[in-house]
């Protein structure tokens, strides 16, 4: 039956199979299929570390073993990722720092550098590729890259010359890097439309990366530059009266000139100071075709939007990212983004981070600019603590207010109507806030019925702590709002909820006095879940700060959110450097309590949720994987510490 269905009929339907698994599943079943599967199965090869503390075990001969067949899948990969997670090792993830030895001459230099180790792993792969066949690489591992794949007279350069998508997390600061004794070598590529380096350091990366874009600038559609915590300061001449970034990497001169990148579509800052550089950039770039744009913690960033807005060019912008915090020296950027918000049309995105406290209700009310397509919206505060008895005394940390004033909160009191969420059809909310607070903003969206997920934010950052646990940091966040400042541990909710627990516990005792009843001998009316699952979600849930468990039960409770799907909490930046702390709830559309024959005697107080934590297997995954860069928007610190 599958002989007869057309080629291309069988290979739409394999495309809408994402999952690697399912692939190799089918490839199985028989050879029509195998031989329809295989090429999207190796199309994208994923080598992946699996210990960040030791990058050099990474290996490319797990995909070697296809070698034998008559044609080997190899032939059909067009895309090669080589990454690692960013979760622990935030400094020094270098594989030159632990061979210093080996550089310096000591007793390490008798064996195989570790870098050199991972390339030659690295490159029996690569050598079985067929020439002029990839078109996409990512390096995001966090350290330099072997010179044998992206030196001057490395592999991609002199076999991928045609690659269109280069990806790169390099070593920042690594000595040998810095000092420019493992260089890599961008100019042999002509056909790059999408440039993304994280980690940019030595002025010979600076260098490259200018002959690059040079090089590709007429068709280059996406740019994406990290410099981490690299600044213009380090440079031995230093010059505050230029601007490094348009000078000596664009390369761009004063006054109007022509326009650098006419095809750029996508472009995101980061770290990138633009001090003095508004005007000239501006001039390279072509506003009328750029529909993505990202600042995060670029010195100048207000210089650069009011360059955009006197430009006189036609903004056609559907996603907008600015994060500016407390040291940003950026203080005055909601209004040019008020202003900016006012000038165009047609925004789906909209993600900002802002230092506090500034007047912040005049960007939400610009917001109603784009009310017919604004879709997605995060907003999140910065500011400097200055109390003298906080554990975060002079450090950096969310605000939890909104930077609403007095008078805002006012407006919160008059009819709903009044409150600029109002006038918004926004299927996506991210807000760092006071519970009480939180529930008065969304008032609107229990009857605007089009809210799917709701992230409370929370900078991971700030979760982990200063010396204080997380969970005492998370709870005085939830509990701030209270007028007693000599509350206990337990009062805070630090401990379980010991209603909570006592639900738990009779759910678990009910359950194993279930198991040894017969089925026939249950009631069948009885609706109440008491599987091990439930038993576990209600323990979960039992370690909830009560303010948040009482929020997440009102919005997806009756009286809450109809439409929301998805509960966040926490900070999901980085492919879950945050995920211990991090929650996830979906509405619960089966009951669960404690099993009583006669509900009527249970307490009217007793805790009863409308909601659990989103397990493996889970409808609402798709709503989040859809939803992954709305939830990572704005992280609060940078990819690496170096």
């Amino acid at each position: 039956m599958l002989q007869k269905l057309p080629q291309e009929i069988l290979l739409l339907v394999l495309e809408q199979i994402p999952s690697r698994t399912d692939l190799k599943q089918l490839c199985e079943v028989s050879k029509t299929l195998y031989n329809a599967a295989i090429p999207k199965l190796y199309e994208n090869i994923d080598v992946r570390a699996k210990d960040e503390r030791h990058l050099e075990t990474l290996s490319g001969r797990p995909f070697l073993r296809t070698r034998s067949k008559a044609t080997s899948p190899l032939d059909y990969v067009k895309a090669i990722q080589v990454r690692s997670r960013f979760c622990h090792v935030l400094e020094k993830r270098c594989l030159h720092y632990k061979d210093m030895g080996f550089y310096m001459g000591g007793t390490d230099s008798a064996r195989q550098p570790r870098l050199e180790k991972l390339a030659t792993s690295l490159m029996s792969l690569f050598e079985q590729l067929k020439e002029e066949s990839l078109r996409s690489f990512s390096w995001e591992m966090g350290t330099c890259i072997p010179v044998q794949i992206i030196g001057k007279l490395g592999y991609l350069g002199n076999k991928q010359s045609s690659i269109e998508t280069i990806s790169l997390i390099t070593g920042g600061s690594c000595p040998i890097n810095t000092a420019g004794d493992n260089p890599t070598d961008l100019s042999l590529f002509y056909s790059l439309q999408d440039i993304s380096w994280v980690g940019l350091r030595s002025l010979q990366e600076f260098d490259t990366l200018s002959c690059a874009m040079k090089n590709n600038s007429r068709h280059l559609t996406k740019l994406r530059l990290d410099f981490v915590n690299w600044s213009e300061e380090d440079l031995e001449e230093y010059n505050d009266s230029e601007n490094f970034f348009t000078i000596h990497v664009l390369k761009l001169v004063a006054g109007p000139c022509e326009i650098m990148f006419p095809a750029l579509a996508t472009l995101s800052l980061s770290a990138v100071s633009l001090e003095n550089a508004g005007k000239r950039l501006q001039h390279a770039l072509n506003l009328s075709q750029l529909s993505s744009l990202t600042l995060r913690h670029c010195p100048g960033s207000e210089e650069f939007l009011n360059a955009v807005i006197d430009s006189g060019q036609t903004i056609r912008l559907s996603s907008l990212e600015v994060a500016c915090g407390p040291y940003d020296n950026e203080v005055a950027i909601c209004g040019a983004l008020s202003t900016l918000l006012k000038s165009f049309q047609g925004l789906r995105d909209l993600f900002i981070t802002h230092p506090a406290p500034v007047p912040a209700l005049g960007l939400r009310r610009a917001m109603a600019h784009h009310k017919s397509t604004l879709t997605r919206f995060v907003c999140r505060e910065r500011i400097v603590d200055l109390d003298e008895h906080s554990l975060y005394f002079e450090e950096e940390v969310d605000l939890l207010d909104l930077s609403l004033l007095p008078e805002d909160r006012v407006e919160l009191d008059r009819p709903e109507l009044y409150y600029p969420f109002a006038a918004l059809n926004l299927e996506c909310i991210a807000l760092g806030s006071t519970p009480q607070l939180l529930k008065s903003v969304l008032l609107p969206f229990t009857k605007i019925l089009t809210l799917k997920i709701l992230h409370i934010r929370r900078s991971g950052i700030d979760m982990e702590g200063p010396p204080r646990t997380w969970r005492g940091t998370l709870l005085q966040n939830w509990d701030m709002d209270s007028d007693d400042d000599g509350m206990a541990d337990e009062d805070l909710g630090a401990g379980p909820d010991p209603d909570a627990v006592t639900a738990y516990n009779r759910v678990s005792k009910d359950r194993s006095s279930n198991e040894s009843t017969s089925d026939r001998q249950r009631h069948p009316s009885i609706t109440y879940s008491t599987t091990s699952a439930d038993a576990f979600n209600m323990y979960e849930m039992s370690l909830l700060p009560p303010k948040l468990r009482a929020f997440t039960n009102w919005a997806f409770g009756p009286d809450g959110l109809p439409m929301l799907e998805v509960l966040a909490f926490g900070d999901f930046s980085y492919d879950g450097r945050f995920r211990n702390h991090n929650h996830l709830f979906c509405r619960h559309t089966r009951l669960i309590r404690p099993l009583e024959n006669d509900s009527s005697q249970q307490s009217e107080d007793e805790w009863v949720p409308t909601f659990r934590p989103i397990g493996v297997g889970y409808k609402e995954w798709d709503l989040i994987n859809r939803n992954k860069m709305f939830l990572a928007a704005c992280p609060t610190n940078f990819i690496t510490n170096d």
